[in-house]
C-alpha cells in the first residue's frame, strides 16, 4: 500500500492495481501523481484478483479517511484492479466506482485470472446480487466489446434489472480498454474532476457502441467454444459481428482449428488493413493490432505459404515495433527483417 496525502481536490481516489506490477510498485501512479487527489495505492502482487484482503484494504481505506477527511470517495482500477475497486465499493458503499475491463466471472477457460488464481474464485452469484440492490453511489463499468470475456460481463449486465446508480458502458475496443482511453486522453479528462459525463466523452471519439443480445450471446459462445476447445459449427455472421475485430481473431482460430489456416490467415490480413484504414479502429492499443498480423503469418507458416507468411510479417514490421515473437516467426522463416519505419 502507497498513501499519497495532501490532496486539494476533497476527492480519496482508492487505486487497485493491474496484474504483473512487482512489489513496491503500483499501477496508475504515475497517472494520479498529476492531479489533486489524495490516493491509496493498492497492489495484489500475487495476482490473487483482491480475494481474501478485505480487512488490509478496509484498514488503509479507513486509515486515509482519517487523515483525509475527504469529500469524496471513488474506487478506480482497469483489469484485476477493476475487479478490486468493483469488490470493495460494492461491499463498502461510500464512494463511486470506475471499473475498467472487469472480469466478473473469475477462472473462465480462456480469461486471464485461470492463469492466476491459486484457489477457487467466489461465486459470480453474489457480485451480480449486489450490483442488482440499490445502491448508494453510482457504479460505472466500461467493457472492450473486441474482447470476449469483456463482452461476457457486458452480457450479464445487459441482463440485469434495471438500476438508476449503475452504468454500462460498451466500447468499441479490446481489453486493454483503458491504455487505450488513456492515448485518446480521455483518461485524463475523466480523472481530474471524476465530474465528466462518461458517455459524452466516448461518443465524442465514436466509441461507445450497443450490439443486440444476440450477437453478444454469438460471440461469447463461440468464445468460450474455442477456450473449452468444443469445436462448434459457425453461424450465419450477422452484419454487426462483421464490424467486430475481436469476432474476426476468433473466427480466424475456428478456420484453423477446421484445418483452413490459410482462410483465417486472409481473414486476419483484411483486418489488419481495417485496424489501420480505420478512425476509430486505429486507436485501439498497437500491441493488440499487431497481433492480427502476426496471428496471420503464423496461420500462413503452418500450411507452408512461406511467401504469404513473409509478406504479411513485413507488413507488421513497417507498421509496429519489433518484438520477440517476431523475431521468432522471422528465424522460422529465414527471413531476414526489414528496417522498422
Amino acid at each position: 500500500m502507497k498513501f499519497q496525502s495532501g490532496g486539494r481536490s476533497g476527492v480519496l481516489v482508492i487505486v487497485f492495481s493491474q496484474v504483473r506490477i512487482p512489489s513496491g510498485k503500483f499501477g496508475l501512479e504515475r497517472l494520479f501523481a498529476k492531479t489533486q487527489h489524495s490516493c491509496v495505492f493498492l497492489n495484489d502482487t500475487e495476482s490473487q484478483w483482491y480475494l481474501r484482503a478485505e480487512q488490509d484494504i478496509d484498514r488503509a481505506i479507513d486509515d486515509a479517511i482519517a487523515q483525509e477527511n475527504p469529500e469524496r470517495i471513488v474506487y478506480y482500477g482497469a483489469s484485476m484492479g477493476a475487479y478490486g475497486a468493483l469488490m470493495t465499493g460494492l461491499r463498502r458503499q461510500d464512494g463511486e466506482i470506475y471499473a475498467f475491463s472487469p472480469e466478473l466471472s473469475l477462472g473462465m477457460a480462456g480469461s486471464q485470472s485461470t492463469a492466476y488464481l491459486e484457489s477457487p474464485a467466489p461465486d459470480k452469484a453474489d457480485l451480480l446480487a449486489l450490483k442488482s440492490g440499490g445502491m448508494k453511489y453510482p457504479i460505472h463499468i466500461l467493457f472492450g466489446l473486441f474482447d470476449w470475456i469483456d463482452m461476457t460481463g457486458y452480457l450479464a449486465m445487459q441482463r440485469l434489472p434495471h438500476c438508476e446508480k449503475r452504468f454500462c458502458y460498451g466500447v468499441a475496443g479490446p481489453h486493454a480498454l483503458h491504455d487505450q482511453l488513456y492515448s485518446l486522453n480521455i483518461v485524463r479528462q475523466l480523472i481530474k474532476t471524476f465530474q465528466r459525463d462518461v458517455s459524452e466523452l466516448l461518443s465524442a471519439r465514436g466509441l461507445l457502441i450497443s450490439p443486440s443480445l444476440a450477437d453478444c450471446a454469438e460471440f461469447v459462445g463461440l468464445g468460450q467454444a474455442l477456450a473449452e476447445n468444443a469445436l462448434m459449427s459457425l453461424p450465419d455472421v450477422s452484419r454487426s459481428l462483421t464490424n467486430n475485430p475481436g469476432y474476426g481473431l476468433l473466427r480466424a482460430e475456428h478456420f484453423a482449428l477446421q484445418g483452413k489456416p490459410q482462410r483465417g490467415a486472409e481473414l486476419l490480413q483484411e483486418w489488419g488493413i481495417a485496424l489501420k484504414d480505420d478512425a476509430v479502429l486505429k486507436t485501439t492499443p498497437k500491441r493488440w493490432r499487431k497481433s492480427f498480423l502476426i496471428r496471420a503469418a503464423e496461420l500462413y507458416l503452418s500450411c507452408a505459404e512461406r511467401p504469404k507468411a513473409q509478406e504479411a510479417l513485413t507488413d507488421c514490421v513497417g507498421q509496429f515495433p519489433i518484438d520477440g515473437r517476431m523475431l521468432q516467426l522471422a528465424a522460422a522463416l529465414e527471413f531476414v527483417l526489414p528496417e522498422t519505419q
